[in-house]
């Protein structure tokens, strides 16, 4: 009894340390505690909001995977296996991490047509359609650099279908193999690390988990402060 009073003793104190330089209660009653949630408001109008929980998701779980994968064009097979086959629980958090993109996109799809048919585009909420936009632009070429980074046959026909349309493969492609791949190799983990070069491969991976998600978050945090500014179809 004794000790459990100067635990909430020692908590009391640290949040008074906090309140008289930073004057937190204020700031969460003002934007946590007095903010009412719209009357009419149904999931449909929570798809932005739960594609950020998506989006969480994929950090998390990314984040996981950052620890046991090897981005190399020779040894990112293996480590995938690896984390699925040797790794507790690793068979699904990969597994979460492969499919949650799927929902992410098409949450976001669906808010967008929401916003479009309903003209929330419109005055003054003209910025949040340019970042939404943007945010999906980036939601789908972070989906495209994940298919990348497995290098299995999956991987293989994904950067040759989708990377030869969009000439993103130019950048990565190794010289040195050039259009005498061999045959047999074509749609294998094997043809996916002769047909991008090592640094292509730590590129893709840089710009995946790095440049786009920061990117994503610097949009993400412009476009909730103008959506908590002038609201979804009212102030929030």
């Amino acid at each position: 009894m004794i000790k459990a009073y100067k635990k909430d003793n020692f908590l009391q104190r640290i949040r008074n340390w906090f309140e008289e330089r930073y004057q937190l209660n204020e700031v969460i009653e003002r934007n946590v505690k007095r903010k009412l949630v719209p009357r009419g408001l149904s999931w449909f109008v929570c798809m932005g909001g739960l594609s950020l929980v998506a989006f969480m998701i994929q950090a998390g779980t990314g984040i996981f995977l950052a620890f046991y994968y090897v981005p190399s064009a020779s040894e990112a097979f293996n480590s995938v296996q690896y984390i699925r086959h040797a790794i507790p629980y690793g068979w699904l958090i990969q597994k979460v991490h492969a499919v949650t993109p799927h929902f992410m996109v098409s949450l976001i799809f669906a808010h967008m047509l929401r916003i479009l048919f309903k003209g929330i585009y419109k005055k003054p909420r003209e910025l949040h359609w340019v970042s939404g936009a943007s945010l999906l632009i980036l939601t789908l070429i972070i989906c495209y650099t994940g298919t990348y980074l497995p290098a299995n046959s999956l991987s293989y026909w994904g950067v040759s279908s989708v990377g030869g349309e969009a000439a993103m493969l130019t950048m990565v492609a190794n010289p040195i193999v050039g259009t005498y791949q061999d045959v047999r190799l074509v749609g294998t983990a094997e043809g996916m690390r002769g047909m991008v070069s090592s640094h292509g491969f730590v590129f893709i991976y840089t710009l995946h988990t790095i440049g786009i998600p920061l990117m994503m978050c610097i949009l993400m945090g412009f476009h909730f402060l103008m959506v908590r500014k002038t609201g979804i179809s009212e102030p929030l």
